[in-house]
């Protein structure tokens, strides 16, 4: 007999925290309007019911939210055993009687969208209970689970669990006696399993059923060192902050309205709103930012370039543009968090203007990136581009004449198709330059008639001139040898669009 038979033997399991029966009076949204391919659910139900009578364990987890009725399961996953053997898995979203917390979004990614149409856990729960009424029951901190769906079965009336019940926390807790956390998350990594925690009810109960194996196999408890219990809490330490961070943020959002108020970019979308990352440099752009007031929600586009001035120039970073128009960028430190989260060729993000008291007390709007959850630091100092200085060449008096085919051009009564992105225009317009098309102008600009004319930002790099539309790249051509009027920041210039077999032609007017 394994220690672990001898410790959690069917006398010695534990028995599921019960609740009333008693139905609550709440008045609940309206039922979600299943259509016909509701099917599916009642037929994955169907084959768990029929797999169910073959097993003797199922390992069980859910995903919950607090309501003003108590506890409601959104999401049930399943996997049946037979003599420790997975033999069927079941998951299935569920639609609570009230509206789904921001918490739960953002801890799971289920949104309401996801459970709009999905069947109500009155609906689920009777005919789950079931079917695993006589199972034993496998789960990490199992108690809570079985009360959640016991929660639900009083609600709706129907069987509830009383079924015997194997604790991988606890378990794990004898097996690791010092350790300082017996999260499901720790104790895989203390197992060696993989160690992501998706907050998904099948995908931990999967994990849970790893760890529950490599449990049953030990023979003895481990004690960490120290240093391993010193790592196991760093670890620990830095879970917590981040669900508390996530607790933090979903209190501040909860009820917000999260559109956002401008157009959107074409391009790949990025939508989250995991960690809010400030923005350097809109300082000098309040007038735009001033536009949305506090509290706005905002398409931008975000693509990946240096940092143009100050110590850490040319450093890697995601710079910012809001309606086509350089807003700034991310420092360093959060670029070494966050570096390789952004495609290669942009994206299109969430950004939000935050109504602080600090912000309002001095009229200040600040842009706050919205980006995925930050990666350990990574030290990115191999890519940076120093920029080369460039040499002058000596004063010259040049005569230009002005050539008959080329006049120099007035733009006031052109209709362009976009907003000019800022005043940093180039002037004076004395020639059209064909430039290079990039591989994506075609798609980008295919929304365009032949002959349109557009605002578009010019900035050297190296050895080119890139040229953006709406913030991302459609082109480039060679560096003129005056490179004066340029500058070292993007500069506004009129670009004419033409359409040959459905190829982009791209024109821009340059001094």
């Amino acid at each position: 007999m394994g220690l672990l038979s001898w410790l959690f033997g069917k006398k010695g399991k534990h028995a599921p925290q019960q609740v009333p029966s008693a139905k609550p009076s709440y008045v609940s949204r309206p039922a979600p309007v299943v259509g016909n391919d509701s099917t599916d659910d009642w037929s994955l139900l169907a084959d768990f019911q029929a797999h169910a009578v073959r097993a003797d364990a199922v390992v069980l987890d859910t995903e919950t939210i607090n309501s003003p009725i108590g506890v409601q399961v959104i999401e049930i996953g399943a996997i049946l055993l037979r003599n420790g053997s997975p033999i069927h898995e079941y998951g299935q979203l569920m639609a609570p009687a009230s509206d789904l917390t921001m918490a739960a979004t953002l801890f799971s990614g289920i949104t309401e969208a996801d459970i709009a149409m999905q069947p109500r856990a009155g609906q689920i729960i009777p005919l789950f209970t079931r079917a695993i009424q006589s199972l034993d029951v496998i789960g990490h901190n199992v108690a809570y689970d079985i009360n959640a769906i016991n929660q639900e079965a009083a609600r709706a009336g129907c069987l509830q669990l009383r079924n015997n019940t194997i604790d991988t926390m606890l378990i794990g807790g004898a097996m690791f006696p010092n350790a300082p956390s017996m999260s499901l998350l720790e104790l895989a990594r203390l197992l060696g399993v993989s160690d992501t925690e998706e907050h998904r009810a099948l995908a931990d109960a999967r994990q849970t059923l790893e760890c529950w194996k490599r449990l049953n196999s030990m023979d003895s408890p481990i004690i960490l060192s120290h240093k391993e219990r010193d790592w196991s809490k760093r670890r620990s330490e830095a879970e917590k902050r981040r669900r508390d961070k996530i607790f933090a943020k979903s209190a501040y959002l909860q009820g917000r309205n999260l559109t956002p108020v401008n157009d959107r970019p074409e391009g790949q979308v990025i939508e989250t709103i995991d960690c809010g990352v400030e923005i350097s440099g809109d300082e000098h752009h309040q007038d735009l930012l001033r536009g949305y007031g506090y509290d706005a929600w905002l398409w931008v586009y975000v693509a990946e370039d240096r940092i143009r001035k100050g110590q850490f120039i040319g450093y890697p970073t995601y710079w910012v543009y809001l309606d086509g128009e350089e807003i700034g960028h991310i420092s360093k430190y959060q670029m070494e968090r966050h570096c390789g989260q952004v495609p290669a060729d942009g994206a299109v993000m969430l950004a939000h203007i935050p109504d602080r008291a600090k912000d309002i007390e001095v009229g200040r709007w600040q842009l706050r990136l919205q980006m995925p959850e930050g990666h350990e630091p990574m030290d990115l100092s191999d890519q940076v581009v120093k920029p080369d200085k460039p040499q002058r060449k000596p004063s010259t008096v040049k005569i230009v004449e002005k050539s008959a085919k080329q006049p120099v051009r007035h733009l006031d009564d052109t209709v362009f198709v976009n907003a000019k992105p800022h005043k940093k225009v180039l002037a004076p317009i004395g020639r059209s330059v064909t430039i290079d098309s990039a591989q994506e102008a075609d798609t980008i600009l295919s929304y365009l008639d032949d002959g349109a004319h557009a605002w578009v930002t010019v900035k050297p790099s190296a050895d080119l001139l890139v040229i953006r539309f709406t913030g991302r790249i459609i082109g480039t051509t060679v560096l003129p040898d005056d490179l004066e009027p340029f500058g070292d920041e993007a500069k506004v210039a009129a670009a004419t669009i033409s359409k040959r077999d459905g190829k982009a032609i791209i024109t821009v007017e340059l001094p």
